[in-house]
């Protein structure tokens, strides 16, 4: 009796080293892909968390409800533009309610009828309303700067009649003022 190890109809023996080494091929490529599937999916964990981070550092700079933007009567829109206007007449040298109304392109009677109306005070008080804050904020904040001068910016013609109306307007004279602060 002859032992075989193989039949003629069986797979001849060259093939088993073959197809181990097919199924340690394939063996290989499915861990490579199991590895670096690994390796991407740590990536994208770490970009979530990134992304995670981001938005909740977006929530914290954005503020919870815009908050509305004002908006202006007309009559304020006007007071507005008076105020520009005397604060650019104050640079340039004297400040009436002619000179305002003019640059206004408003008749004088009507700026005075306007301006009253949406103030509720005359034009010659609201006009020396925003002379005589300025003053104040130069006393306190340039105390080098001579009274006189103080005066000219705030469109004043001379010291005098600067410091008389700073008296009225304040109580006390502008050195007084400077020397002691608000009053």
């Amino acid at each position: 009796m002859k032992f075989h190890i193989c039949s003629e109809n069986d797979m001849p023996m060259y093939w088993v080293p073959i197809v181990i080494l097919y199924l340690v091929l394939i063996l290989g490529a499915w861990w490579l892909l199991r590895r670096n599937r690994l390796d991407h999916e740590a990536e994208v964990q770490m970009l979530r968390q990134e992304i995670a981070r981001l938005r909740e550092k977006i929530v914290l700079m954005t503020p919870a409800k815009p908050e509305p933007i004002p908006s202006l009567s007309p009559a304020d829109l006007f007071l507005v533009a008076v105020q520009n206007k005397v604060t650019e007449e104050m640079a340039s040298g004297s400040v009436s309610v002619e000179a305002v109304s003019a640059e206004m392109n408003m008749s004088t009677q009507t700026f005075r009828r306007r301006l009253q109306s949406a103030a509720g005070i005359t034009p010659k008080d609201f006009i020396l309303s925003i002379q005589m804050k300025k003053a104040g904020t130069l006393l306190l904040q340039e105390k080098e700067l001579p009274i006189q001068e103080v005066g000219r910016q705030c469109g004043f013609d001379d010291a005098s009649s600067f410091a008389h109306a700073f008296s009225r307007y304040f109580g006390c004279p502008p050195t007084d003022y400077r020397e002691n602060g608000q009053f």
